[in-house]
């Protein structure tokens, strides 16, 4: 193993992107990672690190070790780094050596141990990021809930300025409401949602991920909502507050979740929100005149339904239907639609059923994937990717971004 270590150490003055998986306890030959100087790195653009450290014993108490091998050690000194990625977190973040001003993508992983990391003290410092990921963790210690941020372009104290920030992702328990007060945005574009809600949020009218909607949403342009934070209000207020949205995605992104096995959620009764997302389909000379609905400027759809929402077939095809209309210049015409359903294919398909209609469906892509028939003779139950698709679909780059694969990163250390 060291022989290896050394051997990739040796042409370091190559690397651009490099991925450390560490699954163990550090040894001597993972350390040798650290002690390369930042001039033997200087095309290093990529850092990402994940550490599980083990045995057990080591999940408490992993800080010292492990910030005594970042401390002052080369790979986070790189002169060229802009793009760092932690996906456990052993200590806090800003004290560790790094240009934060040099940062454009941030990724940040959830805590280890009993410590959680509020995200802004570091955010704060990351004055030229584009795109940034969030493992949002509510602090375990109440005492310790507020954080100090300085002020910033004659902001109120506590806010956080990124200025060319156009893609934020958040992931875990759903943040508080004070976590978008905390943050001004004026470039976001781009709004990825894979939270779960807590407690506290099923009891109240919102959360923190509302908040962040209703802040930022007239100038989003791209958003990704998870099921499992949802409710038909819920929903329905997201879309009412998204104007300008072009590409919209409800589930497909793998969200970490945190209910229970015995949690046995509500159904979400979907058609009554895309009546809100429909315009009335009609074929004739005049069309829609003056009709209005949510979401005005959307041109992709993409979802991917989960068993305990309920849909039919019928709310689709009109969906599609009156946003297909080409003499309705109030909204866009819609250009995909994906849709991923958990039920078996039915005898008419929402094509078949525009196709009735009479619907123009030309230059559009329009995609329905059902899940896959149980063989009785199959032991193994069929798996969530399985739905019933030729391989033409399934390597459409729509149904692909829609639905999936989706794959963890391979391998302990990437070089390119």
């Amino acid at each position: 193993m060291v022989s290896i270590v050394d051997a990739l150490c040796d042409i370091s003055c190559r690397w651009k992107s490099v991925y450390l998986s560490l699954e163990s306890g550090i040894d001597g030959a993972v350390d040798a990672f650290f002690r390369i100087p930042p001039d033997k790195t200087p095309l290093l653009e990529t850092l990402y690190i994940r550490a599980v450290l083990w045995p057990v014993r080591l999940m408490h108490q992993p800080s010292q070790q492990l910030s005594g091998l970042m401390t002052g050690r080369g790979l986070v000194k790189a002169p060229r780094l802009r793009h760092l990625g932690v996906g456990v977190l052993w200590s806090p973040l800003s004290p560790l050596p790094i240009k934060w001003h040099n940062l454009t993508e941030l990724s940040i992983g959830p805590s280890f141990g009993r410590q959680t990391f509020c995200p802004l003290s570091v955010l704060v410092m990351c004055t030229n990021l584009t795109k940034c990921s969030i493992y949002y963790e509510r602090p375990r210690n109440l005492s310790n809930t507020t954080t100090s941020v300085s002020p910033n372009h004659n902001l109120p104290p506590g806010v956080c300025r990124l200025s060319r920030l156009r893609t934020l992702e958040l992931k875990g328990p759903e943040p508080p409401a004070s976590f978008a007060a905390s943050l001004d945005l004026p470039s976001l574009r781009e709004l990825i949602i894979l939270c779960s809600r807590t407690r506290s949020a099923e009891e109240g009218p919102g959360g923190g991920t509302m908040d962040l909607i209703r802040k930022f949403g007239d100038g989003l342009t791209d958003v990704l909502l998870e099921w499992d934070l949802l409710t038909v209000p819920r929903l329905l207020e997201a879309l009412q507050n998204l104007p300008n949205v072009i590409n919209l995605q409800i589930g497909g992104g793998h969200g970490v979740r945190h209910e229970s096995p015995t949690d046995h959620p509500t159904p979400l009764l979907f058609d009554s929100v895309l009546e809100k997302l429909t315009l009335e389909y009609e074929d004739d000379e005049n069309g829609m005149a003056g009709g209005m609905c949510y979401c005005p400027k959307l041109e992709r759809f993409w979802s991917k339904v989960k068993e305990s929402v309920e849909f039919s077939e019928e709310a689709f095809a009109r969906f599609v239907a009156g946003r297909r209309n080409r003499l309705n210049t109030n909204v866009a015409l819609l250009t995909s639609f994906v849709v991923a359903l958990p039920s078996c294919k039915p005898t008419q398909l929402i094509r078949g059923r525009l196709e009735e209609m009479g619907v123009d469906l030309k230059d559009m892509v329009l995609i329905t994937a059902y899940k896959k028939t149980q063989d009785w003779r199959q032991k193994a139950p069929v798996q969530d990717h399985e739905y019933d698709v030729d391989e033409e679909t399934r390597n459409n780059e729509d149904y692909i971004n829609a639905v999936g694969p989706f794959m963890e990163t391979l391998g302990d250390l990437t070089i390119i």
